[in-house]
């Protein structure tokens, strides 16, 4: 029999990104969302759509709650996708092409563009980077990372053709509110692993990271785009640090 192929994501408020996503691997044997209590319709939207759908509200983190999702699905292939990413028709056709069967290859990585608004991100520190997102069964497991986490694959990994498009920021605002919460997880973790934030940091890091991601990455070639960007990165830059100063100044006043 020919091999299945699970998709795998999880949800919060996801509603508007939804059938995008889901219809662009509609292909798939088997959909699975793991919702962390989403309010939008997203666990609605997603059945309706003909994916599987289970309730996990008890949020520890991405790394934890894809590892969570991971452990419910079934398929010979899986392939793990973010609710605001899209494969496009050729990697869709690259998908199916390899899952038709089962070989000597652990997994393959896909090329991955981030989009900022509607705007296609070419340079910068969000220039187009591979990510291994598709992994035959038991070959592959997701990073602990609270944040940022990563698909692990153990074995062979090849690299498909195509795009997955990665809408990642619809607005400055949204782009804002992200950045503050993955700072704030960020500062938490240095704070547990015994690090502190020096004033060099605090007046370095910012502008460093404005040059690393305009000149070094080449973030101004993207002109106006790639100049709102790199601030915004250089701002998170700074709020990491700035946040696990703030921390450690609690700590002390306890």
């Amino acid at each position: 029999m020919r091999p299945t192929l699970a998709v795998v994501l999880i949800t919060r408020d996801a509603a508007h990104l939804l059938e995008r996503t889901l219809s662009a691997v509609s292909f798939a044997d088997s959909t699975l969302v793991v919702d962390s209590g989403s309010t939008d319709g997203t666990r609605e939207l997603a059945e309706k759509l003909g994916a599987r759908v289970v309730l996990q509200p008890e949020w520890k983190g991405y790394g934890h709650q894809k590892s969570y999702a991971l452990s419910l699905v079934e398929g010979d292939w899986i392939l793990v996708l973010d609710a605001d990413e899209v494969v496009d028709p050729e990697l869709a056709s690259e998908i199916r092409r390899v899952t038709a069967t089962r070989g000597e290859v652990s997994g393959y990585s896909m090329r991955r563009v981030n989009f900022f608004g509607s705007d296609r991100i070419r340079f910068g520190n969000s220039r187009p980077s591979y990510v291994d997102r598709l992994f035959q069964s038991g070959r592959g497991r997701i990073s602990q990372h609270r944040v940022h986490e990563r698909v692990l694959i153990e074995g062979p990994v090849e690299r498909l053709k195509g795009e997955l498009c990665h809408f990642t920021s619809e607005s400055i605002s949204h782009r804002v509110r992200k950045n503050d919460e993955y700072a704030a997880v960020a500062a938490e973790d240095w704070f547990q692993q015994g690090r502190r934030a020096s004033l060099m940091q605090l007046l370095l890091v910012g502008p460093l990271s404005l040059l690393r991601d305009l000149v070094l990455k080449g973030g101004i070639l993207e002109g106006k785009t790639g100049v709102v960007l790199a601030s915004l990165g250089a701002f998170y830059s700074f709020s990491k640090h700035a946040k696990l100063w703030e921390l450690a100044n609690r700590d002390r006043g306890q």
